[in-house]
């Protein structure tokens, strides 16, 4: 049996379909809070919350867990971790992030303790395989690109905080769960942490045109100075009591976000796509669903 969390995000809705066609649906076992969740292959789904603990032992009580998939926060890694080893579960994989190499990460340091935490502790019976995505996109249920298209589309101007060369590396969602399945396919992968990123490393203003090339639209880039971006944003949090971008959001997009996924091509041979052929498949669907 297999344990799968966060199976109604946009990552597990997207895993989840590809294991179905690995393994038997009857022996694949989704955890969900909602009680309006769609089975889409018929798995066996159970309801409750990570927050429970006594929840999450009884599952491992009622079902003989040979595998966990973990795509739900973060921070319920190490709890999944302990009651694996509690239970004989062979192997976790646990989706993290490329963000806990962020210096503004707002919860960077509880990140860093997480996963510090299961490299410094010795399991006897279980393992682990950290893959850490970097920023997901590629359909109208990411949190990134989706926004930005809709922005791009509607927009001919495009404000943008500081020079706009910080480098970026999405990855886009198809591509990362590929990569969970081969992961599971290969049981010869243990206590080993993958970056799973992009094919494409590209300057953000890079990002910002080839969108508006693919929506066959001009867009005047408006640069905004880092230091004037940041009094905006504070004062906006004063004046108006809630903030449009927050001064990390800012900072951040300062940052190269470039993490190398060379292990990943030498140990199980991932190949992600361009980011112009991702974001291009991502525009054709939001096209379709009648959103832009």
């Amino acid at each position: 049996m297999i344990l799968i969390t966060g199976i109604s995000s946009n990552t597990g809705t997207q895993l989840l379909r590809k294991l179905c066609d690995i393994v038997p649906s009857k022996e694949i076992v989704g955890i969900v809070r909602s009680e309006y969740y769609v089975n889409q292959c018929e798995i066996q789904v159970e309801y409750g919350d990570l927050t429970d603990t006594a929840f999450l032992e009884s599952l491992y009580s009622k079902y003989s867990f040979k595998e966990v998939i973990h795509v739900a926060n973060i921070r319920f890694s190490n709890i999944i971790m302990e009651i694996s080893e509690k239970y004989n579960v062979q192997r976790n994989v646990l989706i993290h992030t490329t963000g806990i190499f962020s210096k503004y990460q707002e919860y960077n340091s509880l990140y860093n303790q997480i996963e510090n935490n299961i490299f410094n502790t010795k399991y006897i019976d279980t393992s682990y395989v950290i893959v850490r995505p970097s920023m997901i996109y590629g359909n109208e249920r990411d949190h990134n690109m989706h926004k930005l298209i809709i922005f791009l589309k509607k927009s001919i101007l495009f404000p943008l905080f500081g020079d706009g060369k910080s480098l970026m590396q999405p990855v886009h969602v198809e591509d990362l769960t590929d990569a969970i399945c081969e992961i599971f396919k290969r049981k010869d992968i243990l206590n080993e942490d993958f970056n799973i990123t992009g094919g494409s490393v590209l300057e953000y203003q890079q990002i910002i045109k080839i969108i508006s090339d693919k929506l066959n639209k001009s867009t005047i880039i408006f640069k905004i100075p880092i230091s004037l971006a940041l009094l905006g944003a504070r004062l906006a949090k004063i004046i108006l009591r809630k903030s449009i971008i927050t001064v990390e959001q800012i900072e951040r997009l300062q940052e190269d976000k470039v993490y190398s996924h060379e292990k990943a091509i030498q140990v199980f041979n991932y190949t992600p796509r361009s980011f112009e052929q991702g974001i291009e498949e991502e525009i054709e669907i939001l096209k379709k669903k009648g959103i832009i």
